[in-house]
């Protein structure tokens, strides 16, 4: 009996981690997609992407759901609301970040996240936080330092600080999620996308795309982000959450390598020093929980 519910549950950790790796490779081509776009604006593809996004996320909320939709969406209450509001911020200035600097530079600062989550729970959640936070967090602000310094040097510190102003947004979601964490908080996403939809409508000039911009841009809410959503909610329910934030990281590798190898897109050295300090300190200190997990 034992080693059945072994079994079951290493069947389950190893689908878990399934999901978190394709989860992680999507979350990864949202750079290249966007630098084989040819003649699309941002707020163009950000409204169609956003579109699609909407969609796919509301037919997998049907299926979970089945004729519960409508509470699913009531539940997330208030901080559902905060959730909507600031990840539909976060969507919205990361694709314009990867239009104004690097796609390196955009991964890099928005690695930053764990360390920003983590400070937000603990001021407004009173979460408490390990030792090694504090150290992690001093290393990943010179990092933070180094790689808006290049972008200054590069000209593109107004897309770094759009990376900057997604990972506060993407932050301030993360925390709104923990106060209602007993809850399903897919719905909430799905607003964000909403959101974002209804922020780039009142920018866009025109909605005609040409037909391979119109595919990036539904790849990009269907696959990067869907996807990327679904898989990771599905993951985290099998994989520990410092497992899950370790794997997760390999983003921030992938993402700039699918751009060099694919267009030659190439960070320059104080964004590269910036994202090497930030990228060892978040892996060291989500080695330090899967350790103590």
């Amino acid at each position: 009996m034992v080693t059945v519910l072994q079994s079951g549950v290493t069947e389950r950790y190893r689908f878990g981690l399934v999901c978190v790796f394709a989860a992680t490779l999507f979350t990864s081509l949202g750079g290249i997609l966007l630098r084989w776009v040819e003649s699309a604006s941002g707020w163009q593809i950000l409204f169609y992407r956003s579109a699609s996004f909407v969609l796919v996320l509301l037919a997998f909320l049907a299926l979970r759901h089945r004729g519960n939709l409508a509470v699913a969406f009531v539940a997330v209450g208030r901080p559902g609301l905060v959730v909507a509001l600031c990840l539909g911020i976060s969507f919205a200035t990361y694709l314009l970040a990867m239009l104004e600097t690097t796609v390196a530079n955009v991964v890099f600062i928005l690695s930053t996240a764990p360390f920003f989550a983590a400070a937000l729970a603990w001021i407004l959640l009173r979460e408490p936080v390990r030792p090694a936070f504090w150290l992690s967090l001093a290393a990943t602000l010179v990092g933070l330092a180094f790689m808006l310094g290049g972008g200054a040097v590069t000209g593109s510190l107004a897309g770094s600080l759009l990376a900057l102003v997604s990972c506060v947004g993407f932050c301030g979601a993360l925390v709104a999620m923990r106060e209602r964490r007993t809850v399903d908080m897919l719905p909430a996403v799905c607003l964000a996308g909403v959101v974002t939809m209804l922020i780039s409508a009142t920018q866009v000039e025109s909605f005609v795309l040409l037909c391979h911009d119109l595919v990036i841009a539904i790849v990009f809410g269907v696959v990067q982000l869907g996807f990327q959503f679904i898989l990771m909610t599905e993951g985290s329910r099998y994989v520990p959450a410092a497992e899950l934030a370790l794997i997760s990281r390999l983003s921030v590798v992938l993402a700039p390598l699918w751009v060099w190898i694919g267009v030659d897109e190439v960070p320059n050295r104080l964004a590269l020093i910036g994202g090497a300090i930030v990228l060892t300190s978040v892996v060291a200190y989500s080695a330090t929980g899967l350790r103590r997990g």
